[in-house]
């Protein structure tokens, strides 16, 4: 059924959509003037691009790509915040992808429950938790190839300042992020970054333009120009189908280890890790977005092998990852309603077993108009 300009505001008051129309405007010109000589900027970096042997063309036949076996992990957390109570749930999923000798399998998982009084601090400890969780996942795969969906800078932010959050408290969530820490992540999150077989594919844009800085492609701009271009966005400018980058060093500002309570050594040890590891933008048909693919040093000596193995995961233009990580993020998407659709349950059938049920409903009620708390962000 279609909706027309006004009804598609809903409820807003009408004095606010009247304004908002106004805004429209201004936002229309000032995106005219941006977009107004990018086709004939796009051609001219796209020549500089390869004279320059910035742009490189993956082979037709890469070899021993026929055996080898791709998986996609991601995760997810959720949250029911209630009066007396908060429920935290944290899960990561491994889905096997297209190809290899291995017989289908279905998507294997970790899934972790914390119920606690309530916290502030509750957000950041359930996506550090979130993130232990897939790190535990990354660290267990003997997979020829790992897609992580995220970044290897969020991996390392969130488990610094998530550990140093959780060091110092005793309620179920920070203990569950503590033992994860300790007896698995702590060894084995140096290994991820060192990887041969574990490349992260984020999400979303970053704001890092990695031409920018390593290579002459933006040659004749002004800064307020260069300034508009994301490392995406050129790459999605310049590259064709079967087309990647050639490899160029992470920018890693903003993105260091940090925490008081971890070693200066480790923290280093992880700084130098993470320079180390290198960002290609491929495409992998014409028809597919652009993936920055953020590999690890010891992963570029088949790096060809790898951008293969991800263009035989891109089988369908209605999905916008590899396939791998396209059903890993359906499945995990749904963890939020899962888990509300749960404690209504729960909620119904503790207040069947009390004598007060009015107290019982008013202790497990959400706050105000608070909905539950489902996560979309990660990179």
């Amino acid at each position: 059924m279609e909706t027309d300009g006004v009804g598609a505001f809903g409820n807003l008051p009408d004095v606010m959509v009247e304004e908002l129309l106004k805004r429209a405007t201004d936002v229309s010109d000032t995106l005219s003037g941006r977009v107004a000589g990018l086709s004939e900027r796009r051609d001219g970096m796209r020549e500089r691009a390869l004279a320059e042997g910035v742009i490189r063309q993956l082979p037709g036949d890469v070899e021993d790509a026929e055996d080898k076996t791709v998986v996609g992990i991601d995760g997810s957390r959720a949250s029911e915040r209630m009066a007396g109570v908060e429920l935290y749930v944290a899960a990561a999923i491994r889905v096997l992808g297209y190809g290899g000798l291995n017989e289908p399998a279905p998507p294997d998982f970790k899934l972790k429950e914390c119920l606690v009084a309530p916290l502030s601090e509750g957000e950041r400890l359930i996506r550090t938790l979130m993130g232990f969780l897939e790190a535990e996942l990354l660290i267990e795969s003997d997979h020829d190839l790992v897609l992580v969906d995220g970044a290897f800078s969020t991996i390392v932010v969130n488990a610094c300042v998530g550990v140093d959050m959780a060091a110092t408290r005793w309620d179920k969530l920070s203990v569950s992020v503590m033992n994860r820490w300790e007896n698995c992540v702590r060894d084995g999150l140096p290994e991820l970054l060192d990887s041969g077989r574990v490349v992260a594919i984020p999400k979303r844009s970053t704001v890092a333009n990695e031409f920018a800085n390593y290579t002459r492609l933006f040659d004749g701009f002004s800064d307020t120009e260069s300034d508009r271009w994301s490392g995406r966005f050129t790459a999605e400018s310049i590259l064709k189908g079967g087309e990647y980058s050639k490899p160029m060093p992470f920018l890693t500002m903003g993105r260091r280890s940090s925490g008081q309570l971890l070693p200066a050594g480790y923290k280093l040890d992880l700084d130098c890790l993470l320079d180390s590891v290198k960002v290609v933008y491929f495409r992998a048909h014409d028809w597919s977005p652009v993936y920055r693919v953020e590999v690890p040093s010891a992963g570029l000596s088949d790096l060809e092998l790898k951008l293969e193995l991800i263009r035989r995961q891109c089988v369908n233009p209605a999905m916008r990852e590899p396939y791998p990580l396209y059903l890993a993020d359906r499945f995990v998407r749904s963890l939020g309603l899962g888990v509300s659709a749960i404690l209504d349950s729960v909620r119904r059938d503790v207040a069947a077993g009390s004598s007060d049920m009015d107290l019982v409903m008013s202790y497990l009620g959400r706050t105000r108009t608070d909905a539950p708390q489902l996560d979309e962000d990660e990179d």
